[in-house]
């Protein structure tokens, strides 16, 4: 394992650097570069495992670095070291690919647990990536000369972003696409055989690019065995299409899951916060790092409302049950509920319940 560190500040690169035992940890190898455009040249003669980098550099940041050293190793794990007013930042880098994000000033243990789980994910890409594929046969090569056909590549990548969003009929009607041209071009079966396995790795490209691992769907099987298996066409035909059905329903579960975990999240962040005036979509969406938009989205689909009616309603619950003790005034209740202005609060009550706070509490006592 290499890992490069890259950061503007000599005490903090240095430090990084000797200050952990990186030797430990399973490197080999640590590299350091002051800034993203020299780190972009390091990167490319070193080819580390692990990028460790700061976000703001002179010359080239870390979301640029984040975006040029994917192009050159897809599966390169970058972590990202962030001061809290580059809280955006990072979040944007997250969704350009990079693994993690570790709040200056740096906590050696976090550090060190976050790298090791990125460790892991390199060896876990890695494996993914060094399945071993048939190669095509000799006499295999005169079907891609440009004067007999031209190889669907399009089709491919329009078949790899239909799953990559679980979009089932629309993968599947790429996929009959491309059956077609072979069975037009009256392709042999060995070779749409083999073709079979460049399907098994553009599936498995697509699962890692969303950040889920592929193993699930291949641990238990060869696929080259199971399609070699096969006697006839048609045969082959419904394995390929079963198989792309089968990982658009893994790629909705999973998505569907994290939807409901996110959800979950932003359910006990309102339970637990609503006392607080500036709760609010864009501060849970925070939390999540997710946009407002998308939890926006997400809230009224999983839960039926929208956001702000639920944080409204339960903030009236919450009140309805203080307002069950005489002893407390309207505007201690509203301030416990998340108000401070009592007009403002005892609108919103009334605009609930049909009363206001002090007519519901003459109506309960």
């Amino acid at each position: 394992m290499k890992i490069l560190i890259v950061d503007d500040e000599p005490m903090v690169r240095e430090g990084l650097k000797i200050g952990i035992d990186w030797s430990e940890m399973g490197f080999e190898e640590v590299e350091c570069a002051s800034d993203g455009k020299s780190a972009l040249q390091v990167f490319g003669e070193f080819k580390p495992d692990i990028l460790l980098t700061d976000i703001r550099m002179p010359f080239m940041n870390g979301l640029e670095l984040t975006q040029e050293v994917k192009k050159l190793d897809p599966i390169v794990v970058v972590i990202l070291l962030s001061a809290y007013d580059d809280f955006k930042y990072a979040q944007e880098a997250i969704r350009l690919g990079a693994f993690d994000y570790i709040l200056k000033p740096v906590d050696v243990d976090t550090l060190k647990e976050i790298v090791m789980r990125g460790i892991e994910k390199r060896i876990e890409l890695l494996d993914a990536c060094s399945k071993e594929i048939p190669q095509l046969k000799k006499e295999d090569l005169k079907f891609f000369k440009a004067e007999y056909y031209k190889y669907p590549l399009k089709l491919e990548e329009e078949l790899s972003k239909a799953i990559k969003r679980g979009e089932t009929k629309a993968a599947i009607d790429i996929f009959n696409k491309i059956w077609e041209e072979f069975e037009n071009k009256r392709y042999t079966e060995d070779f749409i055989k083999r073709w079979g396995i460049e399907l098994v790795a553009v599936i498995t490209r697509s699962i890692i690019e969303i950040g889920e691992s592929a193993d699930v769907l291949f641990k238990e099987t060869d696929p080259w065995k199971e399609i070699c298996k096969l006697p006839t066409l048609e045969e082959i035909y419904r394995w390929m299409k079963n198989l792309i059905e089968v990982v658009c329903e893994y790629v909705n579960l999973t998505r569907s899951y994290k939807n409901r975990k996110i959800i979950e999240k932003a359910l006990e962040l309102i339970h637990e916060n609503y006392k607080n005036p500036d709760l609010s979509l864009s501060s849970v969406a925070n939390h999540l790092y997710i946009t407002p938009t998308y939890l926006s989205m997400l809230f009224k689909s999983e839960v039926g409302i929208n956001f702000s009616d639920y944080l409204t309603n339960f903030r009236v619950e919450k009140a309805k049950e203080l307002l069950k003790d005489p002893r407390k005034k309207i505007f201690e209740v509203a301030e416990e509920v998340g108000y401070f202005d009592q007009h403002y609060f005892s609108k919103v009550f009334k605009n609930i319940t049909g009363f206001t706070p002090k007519e519901y509490r003459e109506k309960i006592l």
